[in-house]
């Protein structure tokens, strides 16, 4: 991994957790987390699948419930 990759996670992860403390779990939350998400894929395709799961972490790590789990309660 490089340089770089290792900047724009870390810059990742500072950018859904400032939303969570903005936002909350809400649907504003949600679409920076998708937008994120988007973003990293876009510049690492190649890491597509490590990034999802990355990411899931993180929401773990920060106390959010899954974005799945939510569904029929909002």
């Amino acid at each position: 991994m490089s340089n770089q990759q290792k900047a724009d996670y870390e810059l990742a992860f500072n950018e859904i957790s400032h939303a969570l403390l903005q936002h909350g779990e809400s649907e504003a939350f949600w679409e920076v987390c998708d937008d994120v998400e988007e973003r990293l894929i876009d510049a690492y395709p190649e890491d597509e699948t490590a990034i999802i799961e990355l990411v899931a972490t993180w929401l773990v790590k920060l106390g959010v419930a899954p974005e799945g789990s939510l569904q029929g309660f909002v």
